[in-house]
């Protein structure tokens, strides 16, 4: 029997696909987000062709065209003289090779595009302010409660709550995600007096040993998102956003090329943040009867392939799909979580493999980096078998 009322826990960019992609194909969504308003914090994403093939099949390709920015190139630049050592084409051949586009968005924008989407579509309750606490099913309901004393109750509900999820943790017991020997600081820099490196509508890597910096930029041009990267051998913190020092980044990378210290200079007070990066093993269960995880709840992974957000994007329409497709709701969810697996689990491994392409200055980077994407950007989610 197909579900009447879905209850999606987690309100970012999972979540709100999932209920843009459910609410398409006629189902009505309540979407839960712990967050006193659904808003993304400040930092860029990198969108390649496997997500927005899915956006633009979901009728957001006009407004990606106004949000995004579709930058001309990778460049792979030697840390300490700005030397090219890989570059690869994307914007005509991103189109051209895999037949969507690539590009780069403020978090907070695309959240703004699919939370606009969903509210036009008027398939959806949206709640904020909903902390989950516990979950539970006895026939064909189930409940989610919340931390206020509230409680929502659903024919199927989806834990999009993110790497370390309250209802993962409520359904199977297991380590917690685990460090994996990096830290990353980042922040939003205006792009007025930046060289001409740092401002190029480019995605540039500044390659160096056991280090690494992402930089583009973001809205316009007027921003430069950058995110930097080391090996660390232990994190006791936790989140996000926790504030970090200019100081502390100028030393971790200090004798690397007059452009990023410019960048680095640049950075305005109180906007520079540090986090550890962690990720989980693949997980072999995503469904537990009418409960299904989705993103990160499922397969938080390193960033190191830009794939997080791409493969919660991806979860979304096919988990659609399933549910729309089969009558019986548990053949759905397990050809969900048959379809998702292999593909999550190797990103997940791949990702963690991906410091020989970052940190490392030997290697042919223009040969590594299509052997690591080719077979992610190409893949079909609103197309793929089911």
């Amino acid at each position: 029997m197909k579900p009447e009322r879905v209850l999606i826990v987690g309100g970012g960019i999972g979540g709100l696909t999932a209920a843009l992609a459910l609410g398409r194909a006629g189902y009505r969504v309540a979407v839960y987000e712990q967050a006193p308003e659904f808003s993304e914090i400040g930092a860029g994403i990198m969108l390649t062709p496997n997500a927005t093939r899915v956006l633009r099949h979901l009728g957001l390709e006009a407004a990606l065209d106004r949000a995004a920015l579709r930058p001309s190139a990778s460049v792979y630049r030697r840390f300490d003289d700005a030397s090219v050592i890989g570059d690869a084409p994307l914007a005509e051949a991103m189109e051209t090779a895999y037949g969507a586009p690539y590009f780069h968005i403020h978090r907070s924008d695309l959240l703004d595009v699919l939370l606009a989407a969903v509210r036009a579509q008027g398939a959806a309750e949206l709640s904020a302010g909903r902390m989950a606490r516990d979950c539970s099913q006895e026939g064909g309901e189930v409940t989610v409660q919340f931390r206020n004393g509230d409680a929502a109750v659903g024919d199927l509900l989806l834990a999009c709550d993110g790497i370390r999820s309250t209802l993962r943790g409520r359904l199977l017991a297991g380590a917690e995600p685990r460090f994996r020997g990096q830290v990353a600081w980042r922040s939003l820099v205006p792009a007025d007096g930046l060289p001409e490196r740092v401002t190029a509508r480019e995605s540039v890597v500044w390659i160096g040993r056991d280090r690494h910096i992402v930089q583009y930029v973001l809205r316009g041009g007027s921003l430069v998102n950058y995110v930097a990267i080391a090996v660390q051998d232990r994190w006791t913190g936790e989140g996000w956003t926790r504030p970090a020092k200019r100081s502390e980044l100028r030393a971790g990378f200090a004798g690397w090329h007059e452009d990023v210290q410019s960048l680095l200079e640049a950075t305005p007070a109180g906007a520079l943040y540090k986090w550890g990066l962690f990720d989980r093993d693949p997980l072999e269960q995503w469904v537990y009867g009418r409960i299904a995880l989705l993103g990160d709840a499922a397969h938080p992974m390193l960033p190191f392939m830009a794939q997080g957000s791409a493969m919660a994007i991806e979860d979304a329409v096919i988990l659609a799909r399933c549910v729309e497709a089969y009558d019986d709701l548990e053949v759905a969810l397990s050809r969900y979580q048959a379809v998702r697996r292999e593909r999550t689990a190797r990103v997940i491994l791949q990702s963690r493999a991906q410091t020989s392409l970052y940190q490392r200055l030997s290697g042919d980077k223009k040969r590594q980096r299509a052997a690591s994407t080719d077979w992610v950007y190409g893949f079909d989610a609103t197309n793929c078998a089911i």
